[in-house]
C-alpha cells in the first residue's frame, strides 16, 4: 500500500485502498484468507468504547461471562478442566466445557480434532496446565487468530486467579496422551539437586586437635 499523505494510512484510507484493490483484480482464495486475518487484527487495534478495552489492548477478544465464571471455578478447584474457543464473528472467547474429567484420556477426548482451542487442566490435582491445541487441519485464519491472542488470553486468565505451572502446545490432540502429559510435567518440574555436604574426617581417638602456640 502506497500513500502521499498521513490520511492515506488511516483506517479510512486503508478501506479506500481495499475498495480500489478489490475492484482492480479478483483476489485468490489465499489472498482473501489473508485479508480476513488483517480485518481481525485491525478490529483488535481499533479499541472499542465498551469495557472490553483492556482485553483488546492485550490483543485478545473479551471473555464471555460464562468463560470467566468457569475460569474462576477452575482457580478454586471446583472443576479440573475448562475448554475455551474463539468466536471470531461475535469477537468473544467462549467456554465449551467446564467440569471434572476422570482421566487424562477423557481430557484428551474433549479437545476438538479440527479446530484450535485453549484448555485449562489440573494435572493430578496439583499442577495447573495451559494447553494450546492447533490442529494442522484447521484453517490458516483460525491458526493466526489463536496464535495472536494466546498471550493476551493467558494474561486475562491470570487476572482471574490462575497461574500456570506448565504451558503446552500441540498440533494434534492425540499428542495429549497420559504418557506425554506425565513426561511434560516431569521434565518441566524437575526438583533441583541439593548439594551434599562435604565429608569431614573424624578426629582419631586419644588425639587432641592441633593448636597453635599463643
Amino acid at each position: 500500500m502506497f500513500g502521499t499523505t498521513q490520511d492515506d494510512f488511516s483506517s479510512a484510507g486503508y478501506k479506500r485502498h481495499r475498495v480500489h484493490a478489490e475492484s482492480s483484480a479478483p483476489l485468490t482464495e489465499r489472498e482473501q484468507e489473508l485479508e480476513r486475518i488483517r480485518d481481525d487484527e485491525s478490529k483488535v487495534a481499533e479499541a472499542p468504547t465498551m469495557d472490553s478495552r483492556r482485553s483488546h489492548a492485550r490483543a485478545v477478544y473479551p471473555l464471555h461471562e460464562d468463560a470467566k465464571r468457569a475460569i474462576r471455578e477452575f482457580a478454586s478447584g471446583t472443576v479440573n478442566f475448562v475448554l475455551l474457543t474463539i468466536d471470531s464473528q461475535k469477537e468473544t472467547v467462549n467456554v465449551e466445557y467446564a467440569g471434572s474429567v476422570q482421566s487424562h484420556d477423557e481430557m484428551k477426548q474433549r479437545v476438538p480434532q479440527n479446530v484450535p482451542s485453549y484448555a485449562l487442566y489440573w494435572f493430578d490435582g496439583s499442577t495447573r496446565m495451559f494447553v494450546y491445541s492447533c490442529p494442522s487441519s484447521s484453517s490458516v485464519r483460525e491458526r493466526m487468530v489463536y496464535s495472536t491472542f494466546r498471550h493476551g488470553f493467558t494474561e486475562c486468565v491470570r487476572d482471574l486467579g490462575v497461574e500456570f505451572d506448565i504451558r503446552m502446545e500441540v498440533d494434534d490432540p492425540e499428542e495429549l496422551s497420559a504418557e506425554a502429559l506425565e513426561s511434560e510435567v516431569s521434565s518441566r518440574l524437575v526438583k533441583p539437586v541439593v548439594a551434599q555436604p562435604k565429608f569431614k574426617r573424624p578426629v582419631p581417638p586419644n588425639r587432641r586437635p592441633r593448636t597453635t602456640p599463643s
